[in-house]
């Protein structure tokens, strides 16, 4: 304390400096992540001591338990990731076999329908729509008028080409 006032963070909180600060403090100092680490520390140490050496991956169990021990955070994660048996239970040092997820085809489900395929249901008849009665001269009126002079020129078409023409020529 060279200025007589007093430094660091606890200084700085009483004064109420740094607000944003003591957020940060709480959290990765003095709080909740230093807490869950070092609860990861332990679980990882016991798990390293009580798997069998036959099931741990990638190194002795000896050398496993020495990089837990003098690389806290990363030789935790490293035994997680690397070291730990596959499918191993979430006890220290529990060997059973977790089961892992697979995916199931729908022939496999036990819901899957088997045996003979019923036929689907018959459609409902459909009524046709009723028509709606038209006033005289409406466009559908001359609709149908040339409809019918143009199918009319068509059989008289016909005819002249098979050498049936009623008409003199």
């Amino acid at each position: 304390m060279p200025d007589g006032r007093g430094s660091g963070i606890l200084v700085r909180r009483l004064r109420g400096e740094a607000a944003a600060w003591g957020d940060f403090v709480l959290l990765f100092e003095e709080g909740l992540i230093p807490v869950l680490m070092l609860a990861l520390w332990i679980y990882c140490i016991f798990d390293v001591i009580a798997s069998e050496d036959v099931l741990i991956r990638s190194l002795p169990k000896v050398t496993w338990l020495l990089i837990v021990i003098f690389l806290p955070d990363i030789g935790s994660l490293a035994w997680l990731l690397l070291g730990r048996p596959l499918y191993a239970g979430w006890r220290p040092g529990d060997t059973t076999r977790r089961t892992p997820k697979r995916v199931i085809g729908p022939e496999d489900r036990l819901d899957f329908p088997t045996g003979p395929i019923r036929p689907p249901a018959p459609p409902r008849p459909v009524e046709p729509p009723r028509p709606e009665p038209r006033p005289p001269g409406s466009r559908e009126d001359e609709l149908a008028a040339w409809e019918e002079q143009l199918r009319m020129r068509e059989e008289e078409l016909r005819r002249r080409e098979q050498g049936d023409d009623p008409t003199p020529s």
